[in-house]
């Protein structure tokens, strides 16, 4: 019997080529998955929209008041909701992996400084300017005490959708810094309330969101409980320190103006200090291709390619 020869089954398939293709598919691979992850951002936003809107109307039906705690703040949680539903794939696809509880403890302790230096900055400004604050008093008939709970509540859900939704979405397909950037454009347009108080109130607003969003993304990274966990503290923070100035109406001038210079220096400090700290450990290179497949291809420049040049050249002697 006479069958086909075992190497015309191994030489049929070039290793080379094989590596090339893989290489080749790369590219196209990824444009499907930078779709997903362009659908699933513009889902989130028509779903925050869309869920805000609701809780705008439903607010005065709910007899909360909405100095003690806004029910639009949870918004962005149920647009993360949606958004996960359905795009379940590429939301649990991230590219991002838990970092150590040392460095969760370093980054929640870096937005307690961060969050005590913007409130101590804008009582300062306020003493200065002769404007006093309005201090820890009660909301209406809702004690202080149960009105930092409340902010907690709500600074939760707007950074579940914010920093622990939207951002690494971006993340993914672009720097931090411009996920920052976008993800803060989008956080400030969103109070739609604060750009109808005329334009000092609106850009003075918008500067302030923009640095609080680098404030509260900046140190915001690992698992997605630990980006929002980080997240929330901070937002929660900024929240008690805004009100302890201006009480519930914040955008009263000049607090607001305030308000928008503490957090442009807060937020170059906490980027400076991110930018000099220790960074996370870099990603483990790709294993060699050939691992497991022989040596490594011999270079010119190697020890062994000289060596098994000797020994060419002493084989050819013999011969001739």
């Amino acid at each position: 019997m006479c069958g086909r020869p075992r190497s015309a089954r191994v030489d049929s398939v070039n290793p080379t080529d094989a590596g090339e293709s893989t290489r080749g598919a790369a590219p196209s691979d990824r444009s499907p998955v930078r779709a997903k992850v362009r659908t699933a951002l513009g889902c989130y936003v028509l779903s925050t929209v869309l869920a805000s809107a609701a809780l705008l109307v439903a607010q005065p039906r709910s007899g909360i008041d909405s100095a003690a705690l806004s029910l639009v703040q949870f918004g962005p949680v149920l647009g993360a909701l949606a958004t996960w539903s359905m795009y379940r794939k590429t939301v649990t696809g991230l590219p991002f992996s838990a970092v150590p509880v040392r460095r969760v403890l370093t980054n929640v302790a870096t937005m307690a400084v961060a969050c005590v230096s913007f409130w101590l900055l804008i009582t300062a400004g306020a003493v200065v300017w002769g404007v006093t604050p309005v201090g820890p008093a009660a909301v209406g008939t809702v004690p202080f005490a149960v009105f930092l709970l409340l902010q907690l509540l709500g600074a939760t859900g707007e950074e579940i959708g914010w920093r622990g939704l939207m951002q690494p979405l971006l993340q993914s397909r672009m720097s931090r810094f411009a996920a920052i950037c976008v993800t803060g454009t989008a956080w400030a347009l969103w109070h739609v309330q604060a750009f109808t108080a005329g334009a000092p109130i609106a850009i003075s607003f918008f500067v302030a969101v923009l640095a609080f969003a680098a404030v509260l993304g900046s140190p915001a990274e690992g698992s997605f409980r630990q980006r929002v966990l980080v997240a929330a503290i901070g937002h929660w923070l900024i929240n008690i320190a805004w009100y302890l100035l201006a009480g519930d109406d914040t955008s009263d001038r000049p607090q607001i103006v305030f308000v928008a210079i503490a957090a442009v220096l807060v937020a170059a400090g906490v980027t400076t200090v991110r930018r000099r700290g220790p960074r996370p450990p870099a990603r483990p290179r790709r294993a060699h291709r050939r691992e497991g497949h022989g040596p490594a291809p011999i270079g010119p420049g190697r020890p062994e390619s000289r060596s098994h040049s000797a020994s060419f050249a002493r084989i050819r002697s013999a011969s001739a």
